[in-house]
């Protein structure tokens, strides 16, 4: 193996490596816990947002709702790399009754084109998106396989986003979750190949994607290259405590749950057990102060988006470089990170690990008081309010068009994100018991 900086070990999770206080619990929930009340309020109110904005999008072609910049949404027709979370909260707003029965089977059944996308994100579309349609899940997780890199035999990025042959030979971090659901699915829907890659990729993630920090800390390669050899080199600068950092911990949670369990591939899952509760417990407390977005207003925009996940982007918190701390100066954190760890963290605590429905909670009270806001639009016709805004993601957005809030040079904005709400809408309702965290 070849890392960039020998100060920089590899992370390899064996017990002398773990402290006592990674084996049980996350950080301490230092916030009071939401009440029943409070979780069902925001919910409630996420998911009326979600309605707003599906009969808006329903009203002006079945646009795909990607982002709001200080109010202004920017919406794709294709839906960008984010189609399946924008069909997985239109499930979670059905099966809640705020919208109506058939709404999520139609939106899974629209994700149909994007089986034919040369893009690991396909994970994230199918399995976020496709809950009611097990025969896309099925297709999604064979056309994945059938990517695969000849050299290692993993899934690469793909030519989408711009990628173009490079990202064939490139790897990232942020769907292995979803990756690793796909190809470990049981039943009908089992490919023989799909849990070798799985535990593949589980097995490369330890060895070559986590490194750790002079303090300690797990830091995150969001970005690997594969030479000739099939050797995986890191190909972007460590970082901790961003997106990056939240995708990896979500794909070390899923690979404990859902590896077989016996033989070389339960050793596998133990041990992405063990680095996951260690990221857990060192991931940042969300800041207890709003990030100043407004959704006061909506207007739209409608575009095509060519921005992947978001790993390759400068600006957010995590991207502080390993062996550096964040400065007065430093970005503000990025909400969305922190609702992908609550998720995570719920999920460890179903495996067993209690001390993290602690953290998961003093995250999520974090969230909801400080970046869950009333938003007066956009309003359907028929609406009492526009629901709830979660704000805070860091994103890159491109400029609009003439003048405005959002013209000039692409920057990294704080905004209201569809993959935000997402996986906040999905932890409140696993609090709630809407449904079981080994579900989503």
């Amino acid at each position: 193996m070849h890392l960039p900086d020998t100060a920089h070990p590899p992370c390899r999770p064996t017990d002398r490596h773990l402290p006592a206080v990674a084996r049980s619990a996350g950080p301490p929930a230092r916030a009071e816990p939401l009440t029943t009340a409070d979780r069902e309020t925001a919910l409630h109110g996420l998911l009326v947002r979600t309605r707003a904005l599906h009969t808006e999008s329903t009203e002006s072609g079945d646009r795909y709702p990607l982002y709001a910049d200080r109010g202004r949404w920017t919406w794709s027709r294709r839906g960008s790399w984010t189609p399946g979370f924008w069909s997985g909260l239109l499930d979670l707003a059905t099966r809640t009754g705020v919208l109506p029965a058939g709404t999520a089977e139609a939106a899974a059944a629209r994700l149909a084109p994007r089986l034919v996308d040369d893009t690991v994100t396909r994970a994230m579309t199918f399995w976020y998106g496709a809950r009611t349609a097990g025969t896309l899940r099925t297709a999604a997780a064979e056309r994945l396989l059938g990517s695969r890199m000849v050299s290692t035999r993993l899934v690469p990025v793909g030519s989408a986003w711009g990628a173009g042959a490079r990202g064939r030979a490139t790897l990232e971090v942020d769907c292995w979750a979803p990756l690793i659901r796909l190809l470990c699915r049981t039943g009908s829907g089992a490919l023989p190949e799909g849990r070798d890659t799985a535990a593949a990729l589980a097995r490369h993630a330890l060895s070559s994607a986590l490194t750790e920090r002079p303090d300690g800390r797990i830091a995150v390669f969001g970005r690997l290259r594969a030479d000739r050899s099939g050797a995986l080199l890191p190909d972007a600068p460590p970082t901790y405590g961003d997106r990056a950092s939240a995708w990896a911990l979500l794909g070390l949670t899923e690979a404990a749950a859902h590896l077989p369990p016996a033989g070389e591939t339960g050793r596998l899952a133990r041990h992405c057990a063990e680095a996951a509760l260690r990221m857990s417990t060192q991931w940042p407390d969300p800041a207890d102060t709003d990030t100043g977005t407004s959704t006061s207003t909506s207007t739209s925009t409608s575009t095509d988006i060519t921005t992947g996940p978001g790993t390759r982007t400068t600006g957010t918190r995590a991207h502080t470089t390993v062996g550096t701390s964040p400065g007065p100066d430093a970005p503000p954190p990025d909400t969305s990170a922190d609702a992908i760890v609550a998720v995570a963290r719920l999920k460890l605590a179903a495996l067993g690990h209690p001390g993290c429905l602690d953290a998961a909670d003093g995250t999520l009270a974090r969230l909801v008081r400080h970046h869950v806001t009333p938003a007066t639009g956009p309003t359907a016709p028929g609406l009492p309010t526009g629901g709830a805004a979660f704000t805070g993601t860091r994103y890159r957005i491109r400029p609009g068009p003439g003048p405005g809030p959002g013209s000039g040079r692409a920057r990294t904005a704080s905004v209201e994100s569809v993959w935000g709400t997402f996986f906040l809408a999905h932890a409140l309702a696993v609090r709630l018991g809407v449904l079981p965290a080994g579900e989503l």
